[in-house]
């Protein structure tokens, strides 16, 4: 999505080759659809297993956070460190929703998130959407094998949520 300014498009991460890496580090954003956990109810989207004869389980992630540069500037034992992908977004996802929560009245404090962003705001447009950037370009297929990947696209999808 382009936004204001020179800020560059947001795009999926997928680096070359798109597959595992030497270092063990996948090449390329994760998501899809469990095999194993049945959608929940309140999942209201519609996305199929690329998978032959699955479920249309749960699909992942509901949201998705910055995977590449510019890095988040961690403080790692004093040091400053930086860092990306999953290592870097999930703690600090999870201290900006800490941080957020503590702010609230007791009685208003949410213990489960997940529901929150497919629930329709005030606007009537879900409060994912009205609370996220839409990432509508790129994929997360594995190369060369077995090529099978979700692709990014308006609204929700199996790649960023």
């Amino acid at each position: 999505m382009l936004k204001a300014g020179n800020a560059p498009d947001e795009i999926v991460w997928w680096q070359s080759p798109g597959g595992r890496i030497g270092n063990g580090h996948s090449g390329a954003t994760g998501g899809g659809v469990s095999m194993l956990f049945q959608r929940p109810s309140w999942q209201t989207v519609e996305i199929k297993s690329l998978n032959e004869g699955a479920i249309d389980g749960r699909v992942v992630p509901d949201v998705a956070a910055l995977a590449g540069p510019p890095l988040f500037q961690l403080i790692l034992m004093g040091q400053l460190s930086p860092n990306d992908g999953t290592s870097a977004s999930a703690p600090v996802r999870a201290s900006l929703i800490a941080r957020l929560n503590a702010l609230l009245p007791p009685g208003k404090r949410q213990r489960f998130l997940s529901p929150i962003p497919y629930q329709n705001g005030p606007s009537g447009d879900s409060v994912g959407a009205a609370g996220c950037t839409d990432i509508m370009v790129g994929n997360n297929a594995s190369h060369p094998q077995p090529g099978k990947g979700y692709a990014a696209k308006v609204g929700f999808d199996a790649v960023t949520g």
